[in-house]
């Protein structure tokens, strides 16, 4: 039988406190979610952030580097 590990999820208060988006504030944690600069669950009235969320908002965040030298 196989097991499936279940994501952790996070609520909206709990992420802006480990500011796991970069940000300790839940209105702009919240303003980033109605512009749709981060992904959610939502349970009911509830909004709730997976580590799947987490890491793609980094991966689209992350900048690659111009120019350098070795080009």
């Amino acid at each position: 039988m196989e097991t499936k590990s279940v994501e952790k999820r996070y609520t909206e208060a709990e992420a802006a406190e480990l500011k796991l988006f970069g940000i300790g504030c839940r209105i702009t944690l919240h303003r980033w979610r109605k512009a749709n600069r981060v992904s959610f669950y939502r349970v009911g009235n509830r909004v709730y952030y997976g580590e799947s969320h987490v890491t793609e908002f980094w991966r689209r965040a992350e900048r690659q580097a111009k120019g350098g030298r070795d080009q």
